[in-house]
């Protein structure tokens, strides 16, 4: 079992055990579905309550998940991310947990689905939804998977699905540039 497996088991045993619904997302997804590159954390969208932020930190250091902040509350109202170092062995990592807060974040979660990596079951976001989470960023690496994406998974993808919700998000975010962005990428 390579370190990456060996974190995403503790990772999942963790989310189980408190009965968090999650996605993993971020350079995972992108070497799932796009052009696969070095990522050197686990990104994962989790359904949590902020009052249970206790809960998880204490049953996190359980599985070798510690906070990277000392002020790690107030970094988590701040930003909404859970960013942890893992340890466990001789074997190290960071993940951030990023706490679901819009209705495209839950969706995204409740539309995940189970993929093995390796020989652990995860529940990884669809490739629709990591587009529209790469392409909110505008970075030119999220750009550039978004891209990957589109190669790799062309004919697979429901576009109608990606662009509805750009279409959403441009008109609530006032950035009209994002489905014509997500338009450019298509050609």
């Amino acid at each position: 079992m390579n370190s990456l497996e060996f974190q995403l088991k503790k990772l999942t045993g963790l989310l189980s055990s408190l009965k968090i619904d999650y996605v993993v997302l971020g350079g995972i997804g992108v070497s799932i579905y796009g052009e696969p590159r070095l990522t050197l954390d686990i990104d994962i969208n989790i359904m949590l309550d902020e009052e249970k932020i206790d809960d998880f930190l204490k049953e996190a250091k359980k599985y070798g998940f510690y906070p990277i902040t000392s002020s790690i509350k107030r970094f988590v109202h701040k930003t909404g991310v859970i960013p942890m170092r893992f340890s466990k062995g001789k074997v190290t990592g960071i993940c951030d947990f990023i706490i679901a807060e819009n209705p495209i974040e839950y969706l995204s979660i409740r539309r995940g689905r189970f993929k093995k990596i390796n020989s652990t079951k995860v529940k990884l976001v669809t490739p629709e939804d990591l587009i529209i989470h790469k392409i909110t960023s505008s970075r030119p690496r999220d750009l550039e998977d978004v891209q990957g994406i589109l190669m790799r998974q062309k004919g697979k993808l429901d576009i109608k699905y990606i662009k509805y919700w750009l279409e959403k998000l441009a008109k609530a975010n006032h950035k009209p540039e994002l489905l014509r962005l997500f338009e450019s990428l298509l050609k």
